[in-house]
């Protein structure tokens, strides 16, 4: 029990980190995802059930603070599922490399950010042009980016 309180705090300030900070660094459009992040890490950590739960209370969250109800929801839920089922990722491996932390972050931020603009773009109706090159290329490499830094500076 105690962590999944942990957890569920973590997430809490993750989301609130995105919200008032990270959603803020903007650049030509394009923000970093740390709520994505923090899915592939519960996912990778604690197993596929957590990081679907994970996913999907952290996206429910983002929905109601951004306002696309079930958008966010549905694919971090989706990736919390997803990551764990792929062979790529060996959690020990994962943890000590910090070249398997860049490429795994940028696959899945790629996917994740692709199904944000279909189902944006399906949603509001909203042209792709623009959001093509603000989520799936801006917003991937500085998620990955992100990733990257995190991955740099965590202690061994």
């Amino acid at each position: 029990m105690d962590g999944v309180v942990r957890l569920f705090l973590i997430g809490t300030v993750v989301v609130t980190l995105q919200w008032l900070f990270f959603g803020r660094l903007d650049l030509w459009g394009a923000t970093p995802d740390v709520v994505l992040l923090f899915v592939i890490w519960v996912a990778v950590r604690y197993g596929r059930t957590t990081g679907t739960v994970a996913g999907f209370l952290v996206g429910f969250a983002l929905d109601a603070i951004y306002g696309l109800w079930g958008i966010h929801m549905f694919v971090k839920t989706l990736i919390g599922f997803l990551i764990s089922h792929l062979n790529m990722i060996n959690s020990e491996v994962f943890v000590r490399s910090i070249r398997r932390v860049i490429e795994t972050t940028l696959v899945v931020s790629l996917v994740h950010n692709s199904l944000i603009m279909f189902f944006v773009v399906t949603q509001q109706g909203m042209g792709w042009g623009h959001l093509f090159w603000m989520l799936c290329v801006g917003s991937t490499l500085y998620t990955t980016f992100i990733a990257f830094l995190a991955a740099s500076f965590r202690p061994q």
